[in-house]
């Protein structure tokens, strides 16, 4: 069995949480994922991270609010605040804190007014969560059109280091592909391939 094959099969006891072999979620994303992503994703994680160049313009020019100086399409070094969901977090850049919502991915709601969870809303958020936390370095990456939604957001494809958050959630059935507003969708043909990927292996929120 290559690498490849374990990661899956071991990924998909995400969706239960008694699993008999006992295996937290944290052990499971922390060892599988990160060390073993490269081989399941179809990512090029070697997207380029900001230069110093873009670094002292976000640095003197960004105020929190004026989102169009940060470059698209690179990977932007953030420093984690908190997990709301699956798919948004709140961070910090220059000294601002701002909430981040997934581009082209939904999960499931966390329901926090009715205290009633979706489906696989609370697997979702610890997957995210867990990522994220375990990261040596959490970065975005913002499209090339509007980079905030209509609840002043950024839209950014989310990465715990080399992995690309968005589409681990897709792959492992605990997110659908939506939010398709061209042109921030220069990821939506790899999105949508791993959205089938997990409908096809009939994964979690597809079971």
């Amino acid at each position: 069995m290559n690498n490849k094959t374990l990661l899956r099969r071991l990924l998909r006891q995400l969706g239960n949480r008694n699993n008999k072999m006992g295996i937290g979620l944290s052990t499971i994303i922390i060892i599988l994922v990160i060390f073993f992503a490269p081989d399941l994703l179809n990512f090029d994680s070697s997207n380029t991270v900001i230069d110093n160049q873009d670094a002292e313009v976000i640095s003197s020019e960004f105020n929190g609010d004026n989102f169009e100086v940060l470059p698209t399409l690179k990977k932007i070094p953030v420093e984690l605040v908190s997990v709301n969901d699956g798919d948004t977090m709140r961070i910090a850049l220059n000294g601002y804190e701002i909430p981040v919502r997934y581009l082209i991915i939904d999960t499931p709601e966390m329901n926090y007014d009715s205290g009633v969870p979706a489906p696989f809303a609370l697997e979702a958020k610890e997957m995210n969560e867990t990522l994220l936390e375990e990261a040596d370095q959490v970065y975005i990456e913002l499209d090339v059109g509007p980079p905030t939604d209509n609840y002043n957001r950024i839209l950014a494809y989310v990465y715990s280091d080399d992995v690309l958050v968005n589409e681990v959630l897709l792959e492992e059935g605990l997110a659908r592909v939506r939010y398709v507003n061209p042109p921030n969708n220069s990821y939506e043909k790899l999105l949508r391939e791993a959205e089938h990927h997990a409908q096809n292996e009939s994964l979690n929120i597809w079971n």
